[in-house]
Order: structure tokens, then sequence, then C-alpha cells
């Protein structure tokens, strides 16, 4: 795959439209073409009508008539952008057919209407062109390369944030790329939250191991364990925020939908417990299903998870230094007012493992438990 503040071309070519003398077009297509598709749009070129399946040798493609056949080829990897109805966020795909899925706020449509505003100017083109060499009997070509979405917040950024993932859905493998982390996967509608969650979650109990390996002065260490402490909530919090979006899509009261937009997933124990009345969604808890087993967190660990919770309020909002409400909300008989908190390492790596457990109890709840009430 290309960097991500490459340019990422299309793969090039050209489109002529022939006129022929029985008054009929003819279609060439010339060049490096990695993959097209074909869009039916309507004789005045206002509106799409289908998609045009691919057929065989022999076959016939079915797709309303009359209509203006526009060719719309992939960049040089093999994928089209897309601009979700919804949301309007630009992605890129190669699933370009039937319904689709927004990775971003996982509402379905019709994929017609995800075609990027770039492609939309694309074919504007292409109908003109075809309209041209219809109507004043001559040969016209269009240049295939301004097919290319160069949308400038995609390509230039002063940091990476393109995520690139493949389905691992049987029968999928539909392949994204995305801004941020987590996403719905076009075709079958899955989250990669899963592997990319488990990932991050891993690489900061790497960071734990080295830290305790290689580093002994002990304000650096003490600057990782509450770092560690702040980011696993971060973490899960981005987590919950992508996987509330596929909850935002089932009906629901205007006032319940307020509600679980204004969730804080800042207080996962909180937010599980209305989860768990809504929806029967479990944080801290997993029901389980034919395949895996219930699972729970242990009682005992309620309190340590909020005092941790606490510390990492005071590390973010009062660098650390207890004040009167960590002393009333955290449950911490050996803290002191006014004292700056220390993460024990002990506690920092326990901390991290539990919320990997709540993300992924989170993540069962929603992925698995959904499938089963379809």
């Amino acid at each position: 795959m290309a960097e991500f503040k490459d340019t990422i071309r299309a793969a090039g070519g050209r489109l002529d439209y022939l006129f022929q003398p029985d008054g009929r077009l003819a279609y060439q297509i010339s060049g490096d073409i990695r993959a097209l598709y074909m869009v039916a749009v309507s004789m005045d070129g206002s509106y799409f009508l289908d998609e045009v399946p691919a057929v065989g040798i022999g076959g016939t493609a079915v797709y309303r008539q009359p209509s203006v056949i526009a060719y719309v080829q992939s960049d040089e990897q093999g994928m089209w952008g897309r601009n979700c109805p919804a949301c309007e966020r630009y992605f890129r795909t190669t699933h370009i057919s039937h319904d689709s899925v927004c990775p971003y706020c996982a509402k379905s449509a019709p994929s017609l209407t995800f075609i990027s505003k770039a492609q939309r100017l694309y074919i504007a083109a292409s109908y003109d062109a075809w309209a041209r060499a219809m109507y004043t009997h001559k040969n016209t070509s269009l240049s295939l390369d301004d097919v290319t979405d160069k949308t400038p917040a995609w390509h230039y950024s002063e940091e990476k944030q393109q995520m690139h993932f493949k389905c691992k859905t049987d029968r999928c493998g539909v392949e994204t790329d995305i801004l941020g982390i987590y996403g719905f996967c076009p075709r079958c509608g899955q989250t990669n939250a899963r592997a990319a969650f488990s990932d991050v979650m891993n690489r900061m109990l790497t960071r734990w191991d080295e830290t305790k390996k290689t580093v002994t002065d002990r304000e650096r260490r003490a600057e990782v364990w509450a770092d560690l402490t702040v980011k696993s909530v971060t973490e899960f919090e981005t987590l919950a925020k992508h996987l509330r979006r596929r909850l935002l899509i089932f009906p629901m009261t205007r006032k319940r939908r307020e509600e679980l937009e204004a969730l804080n997933f800042q207080s996962p124990l909180e937010a599980g417990v209305f989860l768990r009345q809504w929806f029967d969604i479990g944080i801290v808890e997993w029901g389980g299903n034919a395949t895996a087993p219930p699972r729970a967190l242990k009682d005992t660990e309620f309190p340590f998870i909020k005092k941790m919770l606490q510390r990492r309020h005071i590390l973010i909002h009062n660098s650390g230094v207890v004040d009167e409400d960590y002393l009333k909300l955290s449950g911490d008989t050996q803290a002191r007012l006014h004292e700056q908190i220390r993460i024990p390492s002990n506690e920092a790596r326990h901390f991290v493992e539990l919320v990997t457990e709540m993300g992924i109890n989170l993540l069962d709840g929603i992925e698995l438990g959904i499938v089963e009430a379809k």
C-alpha cells in the first residue's frame, strides 16, 4: 500500500466514444487499468439508474433502459473512493456493488448513493463526452486519470491517521481504508475493532514489559505507569464510541437516543449499568453463547477499577495531586490530601489487563449478541 501522504493515482487510461456509421456509439477503453465498474446514467444525465453488473462472454447485463453507461475505474491499488450519504465522510474500499455499510457511522444504503463526490464529477464528464460524440457525430475521448479522489484531508496530515484493514469474515475479504482506527466493513458490516483494540492493548503491555526490564530511573518508570493508566481508558472510550454507532442504528425513542449518545465511557462501570438495562449488553460480564462460555470480572476487582479510574481523572485534571473529590470517590484509604499519586507498576499492568477484558466483553455483547438476535 502507498504511504499515507502519498497521492493515490488512478491506474491510468483513456475512454473513447467512437461514432459509428449506423449512428451507434462504440466504447473503447485503453491504457493501464486495474479495475472498473459501470454505472447506468439517465439519458438526461441527471441521476444514476443502476449498477451495471459484469457478465461473462456472451452474457447480457440487466439494467434499466434507456441509459448511458459510465465506466469508473479504480485507483492503482484497486480501490474506489466513497462518501457516506448519511455522515458524508470519505473512505476507500474494494466493495462497490449492492448495499454498502458506512465504516464510520454503520448506516447502510445502496452502493450507488456512496459514489464519491470526485467520481460524480467524473461520471458527469463521461456523460458529457458521450453527448458530444452522439450529437456532433464525432469521436470524443476522456482521460480516466481524473477519476482519482484527491481529497486534501485524506492525503495530507501532520500525523498518520489512515487505517487499512481487510475484513476477516468468512467469504468477505473486502479491503477498506479509513481515517482513524476502528471501522465497519462496507460489505458485511463487521467491525475491525477486535483485532485493532487487542493490538493496541497488547502494545501497552509490551511497553510495560520493556520499561520494567530496561528503565531504572524511578521518575521515568512512574511516568510510564501513569501514561498506561490514562491511555488504557482512552482506548476503551474510543472503542466504545465506535461500537455505540452500531447501537444507534436501531429504532429507539428520541429520549433513549439522546441518553445513549451522552453515555460517558470514561466511566465504564456506570456506562455498563445503562447498557445492561437498555440492551442486555455488559461491560464487566459476557453472557456467553453456543461457542463461548459466560465470563465476568470478579466482584473484588470493582473497588480496584473504581480507584484506578479516579487516579486517571486526577492525573489528567490535577497533575496527579490528591484532592477532596478523589478521597471521597476513589475509596483509596492510603492516599493523603495534596500528595501526588504514584501508580505502582503491578497496578498499572493489572489495570490495562482489566480494561482489555472490559473492551472484549463489550465487543462480544454488541458484535456476537447482535448476530444471535438476528
